[in-house]
């Protein structure tokens, strides 16, 4: 199990327990207004998703506050064009967690308002790939929603708003610092889930191992 200080101190980041599930909730519910009721994790997929697969869940605290957390299971390498729903069994992870998969898939990411801009998602990416690597598994999977889609739908479809992305010429509060913490693009899913402020998209990305290639997942 993991934990450690960060931020010269300032913040512990460790394995979360039961005892956190219902700050996780709590963070969940500040960081996603705009999804859709049915698919927010409550209380109970947190304390589900500690149980099933512990040491994939982490939180950082500021003392006793959870101040940021982040939810993983593993799995084989997705099909490309599947859902939030699909992947989490639901929110679960009961039936689609694989003890044995090869790839570090994280499903939820969450930092309060208060304490963004200090890097603590790069933090838990970082703890994660180093999970990756004790684990010894072959990378990690995530797919970023595009929050930064409300700005420009009123301009853009959310196809050419991801085009915009990938090319660089747009920046997203979620998918360029994912980007910049060594996640490669894959693709997007345009029917990931259900926030239409993110044009009910996500993207999907992927970190593999030094010397992995995820090229063959994909053609």
């Amino acid at each position: 199990m993991i934990h450690k200080k960060t931020k010269d101190g300032k913040y512990t980041l460790r394995t979360a327990t039961p005892a956190d599930a219902e700050q996780m909730e709590e963070v969940q519910r500040i960081c996603f207004p705009t999804l859709a009721p049915h698919e927010l994790l409550t209380k109970a997929h947190f304390a589900n998703h500690i149980r099933v697969f512990p040491e994939g869940q982490l939180v950082i605290t500021d003392h006793d506050k959870v101040i940021a957390s982040s939810s993983t299971l593993r799995i084989s390498f997705p099909k490309l064009d599947h859902t939030f729903m699909e992947v989490t069994d639901n929110l679960w992870i009961t039936n689609s967690h694989i003890p044995t998969g090869e790839w570090l898939y994280q499903f939820d990411i969450g930092v309060l308002p208060a304490y963004r801009g200090q890097k603590l998602s790069t933090e838990l990416y970082n703890t994660q790939q180093e999970l990756v690597k004790s684990l010894d598994m072959k990378g990690q999977i995530l797919v970023g929603m595009t929050i930064g889609y409300a700005r420009y739908k009123d301009q853009f479809s959310i196809e050419t708003y991801c085009e915009k992305l990938k090319n660089n010429e747009l920046t997203d509060p979620t998918i360029t610092p994912q980007r910049k913490a060594g996640f490669e693009w894959v693709q997007p899913i345009y029917h990931y889930l259900d926030d239409p402020t993110a044009g009910n998209c996500s993207v999907l990305m992927v970190w593999p191992l030094e010397g992995v290639s995820f090229q063959e997942y994909i053609e």
